[in-house]
C-alpha cells in the first residue's frame, strides 16, 4: 500500500511513502504520521491510500502513525484539497489551518487534574482513630467529607505534602484518587443567566420559517442571504434558527468577523442555550495555545454543538453540521491575507455543500457579490426592511468639513454641532460611540519649513506619532523609532504633528468633557487577553460614557442607551486606489450609524466630511442600499470588475526594487503566451504601497470569466519559471486588499 503524505515542511509537494506491514490496516486518510525525508523524520497528513503507484522501488516505509483516530477528517480533507487548487496555496498550508500549533507535533494530549474521592462510607471512630495516628490525613479527609459530592481536586485543598497524604489515605481503602480531564474554558467563572426567546415579529417569523425550511432540506435550498437593517434583529433570527438545528439533531457553526463582536455574541449564545452552554464552544486568536487545543479536542472527541469564532473556525473537525451562519458577511476580514488567501465566507457556501447543511449569510450591507448572486438567483434574498419593535432609524446629519474651515474653524476634529450633541447627551446620562478609522495620536510628522515626512525605512508609509508610549511607529511592519528634537532633513527645530488619530480624539475629548468617563478601543489598547470583553462590559453597564474607537466598534454591537454616534472622518477610506472604496465607506458608514438608536431613544448620527456629495455617504445617510447597489454595479459592470469577472493578483517581491521589476516583467511576457485575448491582462506595476517590510512590490492582475480554467494555464509556467534569489511571488485569487 501507498501512502500520499503532505508534509509539514515547505516542500509543496505530495510525497509517496509506503505502508509497513505492521500498519496495513491502520493507516487512513487523514490521520497524522512521521515520515522520513532526507537525513530527518518530519511531520505530515496522509491524503490518500492506494495500491496503485508505477514505481515501488525507493520508496521509504511510514516510520509512525501519531494517534489512534484521523485528526483531519474526510469532508475536510475533500475541502482542503479544493482550497489548495481554487486559491492556488501548498496544501500543506491549508492543513496548517486545520490543526492548532499545538496538535502538530504529536498525539492529542489534554491537561488532567488529580481529584480525591471517598472510596466508601465512613464511621466517626474512624476519623477518631485516624485523628491520633495520623492527624494531617484526618484533616484531609474531613475536608473531603465537607467538599460536594464527596470529591475534591488536589489543587484546592490547600496542605502541604498533599500527594503524601493522599497516597496514605487510598492505602487504607478510605479514598481514591482519580484523573479528569479538564477543559480550559476562556469563559470559566463567567455566569450567563438563562433568557427566553423574545417574540419575533411577523416578518422575523415570515424570514425563520424559510430558513427553519433550508434546515429541514438543504438539498432543495440554496444559501441564504439575509439583508436586514441595523438593529432589524438578525440575531434572534440565528438563535432560532439554531434552536431548530439543535432540535434536529445536528450541530451549528457561527463566523462573526471581529473578536470584538465575539464576547458579546458568546454571552447572547450561552444565555439562550444555558443548558448546554458548555456545548458551546469558542475559537479566535486570543485564546491562549492550551484554550484553543482544548476547545478543538471537544469539537473533534464531539463535545461541541455550537461553534463561534472567527474566519479559521470555519475549518474546525465540527461533524454533523446542520446550519452555517456567516455574520456580517460583507466584512474584509474574513478575506485571509497570507497563504492560504481563502475567504471564509466563501468556503463556508462551499462546506455547506459538501456537509449538505443550510448555509446563511447575513448582513445589513451585504457585499456587492453576495447580492448580486441573490438577484441571478444563485442564493435565495430574505429582507427585513424595519427595525424590531418598530424602532426608527437614525438622523444622519452630514458635516461638511470645508465650510466650516472656510469659516474660520481652522483644522476642525471635533465640529462645534458635534460637542454641543455629545454635552447633551452625557447630560442626560445617554452614551456616545466616537469613530475614527485610525489609530495613534497624529498619522505623520512633517517639517513646516523643508517639508520633510518622517517615514518607516522599511515601508512606503509615514510613522504614526503614539503619544502613549513617546514613539513613532510603522502599522504595515512595526518599526519603532524616537521623535525627532529637529527635522532630520534641514534641522528645524519646528517639526510638528499632522493628522489624527484615536489617541489625539481621546486626549481633546477629555479636555472637552472632564466629567465624563472615556474608553478607547483600537489595536493599541487591546493587546491584553479579554481587554475587548471588560471594556464592552463596563460600556454595557453604563459604566463608560464615551466609547472612541475604530471599526472594531462600528458594527454588530447592541448598546440601547447609546444615541449619538460621532464620524470625525467620513473621507479616510474613499479615495484610496481600489474599485472597493466606495463600497467599503457605504458599508463602514451604515454599520457604525446603526449602534445609535438601538433603544427606546431616538438615534443621531454625525458625520464629518470633505466630499460630503459622494454617493456612498449621500446613500448611507439615506439608508439606501439598494440605490448604492444600483449605481455601483453599473460602474462595476462598465469597467468589468467583480462580480462580472474573477480577478487574480500576482505580487512580486523582492529586497532590490530593479530585481522586482525584472521579475515581474519576465513573468508577464512568459504569462502572455500562454494566455487568450479573453484575459484582461494588467502591465506589471509598482503597488500602491510599493514597499512593505523591507520588500518592493510589483502587482500583475488578472481577470477573467473562470479562476479554475486560468489557474490550469498559468500554473505550468509558474512551476517551469525560475525567479532570482530572494525574489518571491504571492498569487492572491479573489483579493480583497489592492494597496
Amino acid at each position: 500500500m501507498i501512502a500520499q503524505v503532505a508534509v509539514d515542511a515547505s516542500t509543496h509537494r505530495i510525497l509517496n511513502y509506503l505502508v509497513p506491514a505492521s500498519l496495513q490496516g491502520k493507516a487512513e486518510a487523514g490521520f497524522r504520521v512521521r515520515v522520513p525525508l532526507r537525513s530527518r523524520l518530519v511531520l505530515g497528513t496522509i491524503i490518500e491510500i492506494s495500491s496503485e503507484a508505477e514505481h515501488f522501488e525507493g520508496l521509504r516505509p511510514i516510520h509512525e502513525i501519531i494517534g489512534s483516530t484521523p485528526m483531519i477528517r474526510p469532508t475536510l480533507l475533500a475541502l482542503a484539497q479544493w482550497v489548495a487548487e481554487y486559491y492556488c496555496a501548498p496544501l500543506e498550508t491549508i492543513l496548517r489551518c486545520m490543526l492548532p500549533s499545538s496538535l502538530r507535533g504529536a498525539e492529542m494530549t489534554s491537561r488532567e487534574r488529580r481529584f480525591l474521592m471517598l472510596a466508601r462510607s465512613i464511621e466517626g471512630e474512624e476519623i477518631a482513630h485516624l485523628q491520633k495516628v495520623a492527624p494531617r490525613q484526618a484533616q484531609l479527609l474531613t475536608t473531603l467529607l465537607k467538599a460536594k459530592k464527596g470529591k475534591v481536586a488536589f489543587q484546592e485543598v490547600g496542605l502541604r505534602g498533599i500527594s503524601e497524604l493522599a497516597r496514605g489515605l487510598e492505602r487504607r481503602g478510605l479514598v481514591s484518587i482519580v484523573k479528569e480531564r479538564v477543559h480550559r474554558d476562556p469563559f470559566a467563572g463567567e455566569v450567563f443567566l438563562p433568557n427566553d426567546a423574545p417574540p419575533l415579529s411577523g416578518d422575523q417569523q415570515r424570514v425563520l420559517e424559510v430558513i427553519i425550511g433550508s434546515i429541514r432540506a438543504p438539498d432543495r435550498s440554496p444559501p441564504l442571504l439575509l439583508h436586514g437593517v441595523t438593529g432589524s434583529g438578525k440575531t434572534e433570527i440565528y438563535l432560532g434558527a439554531i434552536c431548530e438545528t439543535l432540535r434536529l439533531g445536528r450541530t451549528a457553526m457561527v463566523l462573526v468577523p471581529e473578536i470584538s463582536l465575539t464576547p458579546q455574541t458568546v454571552e447572547r449564545f450561552k444565555s439562550r442555550f444555558a443548558s448546554i452552554q458548555e456545548e458551546v464552544i469558542v475559537i479566535h486568536s486570543h485564546l491562549s495555545e492550551g484554550e484553543r487545543f482544548d476547545a478543538w479536542h471537544k469539537i473533534h472527541s464531539g463535545g461541541a454543538r455550537i461553534v463561534i469564532g472567527a474566519r479559521s473556525a470555519i475549518f474546525v473537525p465540527l461533524e454533523n453540521l446542520g446550519l452555517i451562519v456567516v455574520d456580517e458577511e460583507h466584512e474584509n476580514s474574513y478575506k485571509q491575507e497570507e497563504a492560504p488567501r481563502y475567504h471564509a465566507r466563501d468556503l463556508a457556501v462551499l462546506r455547506g455543500s459538501k456537509e449538505k447543511c443550510a448555509v446563511l449569510l447575513g448582513s445589513a450591507t451585504p457585499s456587492l457579490e453576495s447580492y448580486f448572486n441573490a438577484r441571478k438567483g444563485k442564493y435565495r434574498l430574505l429582507e427585513l426592511r424595519t427595525r424590531a419593535d418598530d424602532r426608527s432609524m437614525p438622523i444622519i446629519r452630514i458635516l461638511d468639513l470645508r465650510r466650516l474651515k472656510h469659516h474660520g474653524g481652522g483644522n476642525i476634529i471635533l465640529s462645534p454641532s458635534l460637542c454641543v450633541a455629545i454635552q447633551e447627551r452625557l447630560a442626560r446620562q445617554e452614551q456616545v460611540i466616537l469613530f475614527l478609522n485610525r489609530r495613534g495620536f497624529s498619522t505623520a510628522l512633517v517639517c513646516a519649513v523643508c517639508g520633510h515626512v518622517c517615514q518607516c525605512p522599511d515601508c512606503s508609509l509615514s510613522l504614526t506619532y503614539h503619544r502613549v508610549n513617546a514613539r513613532l511607529v510603522c502599522h504595515l511592519c512595526g518599526h519603532t523609532a524616537k521623535i525627532p528634537e529637529r527635522c532630520p532633513g534641514c534641522k528645524d527645530p519646528t517639526i510638528r504633528y499632522s493628522g489624527i488619530g484615536t489617541q489625539k480624539i481621546e486626549e481633546i475629548s477629555r479636555q472637552l468633557f472632564p466629567n465624563a468617563r472615556i474608553a478607547r478601543m483600537d489595536a493599541d489598547s487591546m493587546t491584553r487577553k479579554n481587554a475587548h470583553r471588560e471594556v464592552l462590559g463596563l460600556f454595557k453597564s453604563g459604566q463608560i460614557d464615551l466609547l472612541i474607537g475604530t471599526q472594531m466598534i462600528a458594527k454588530g454591537l447592541h448598546f440601547p442607551n447609546v444615541t449619538l454616534v460621532g464620524v470625525i472622518n467620513a473621507d479616510l477610506g474613499l479615495h484610496l486606489p481600489d474599485f472597493r472604496a466606495g463600497e467599503r465607506t457605504f458599508q463602514l458608514l451604515t454599520q457604525v450609524a446603526g449602534r445609535a438608536g438601538r433603544g427606546e431613544m431616538q438615534g443621531e448620527v454625525f458625520v464629518q466630511t470633505f466630499t460630503p456629495f459622494s454617493p456612498a455617504i449621500q446613500f448611507a445617510r439615506h439608508h439606501d442600499y439598494e440605490g448604492f447597489f444600483e449605481q455601483e454595479i453599473q460602474f462595476r459592470e462598465c469597467f468589468g470588475h467583480p462580480p462580472f469577472s474573477r480577478l487574480m493578483l500576482l505580487t512580486i517581491r523582492a529586497a532590490h526594487r530593479e530585481r522586482a521589476e525584472f521579475s515581474a516583467q519576465t513573468l508577464a511576457r512568459k504569462l502572455k503566451k500562454v494566455l487568450p485575448t479573453s484575459v484582461i491582462f494588467g502591465q506589471p506595476a509598482p503597488a500602491p504601497l510599493e514597499k512593505v517590510k523591507g520588500q518592493f512590490r510589483f502587482h500583475l492582475s488578472l481577470r477573467v470569466k473562470s479562476i479554475s480554467k486560468l489557474v490550469r494555464l498559468i500554473r505550468p509556467v509558474l512551476e517551469k519559471m525560475s525567479f532570482p534569489e530572494g525574489v518571491r511571488l504571492a498569487i492572491d485569487v479573489d483579493p480583497y486588499q489592492l494597496l
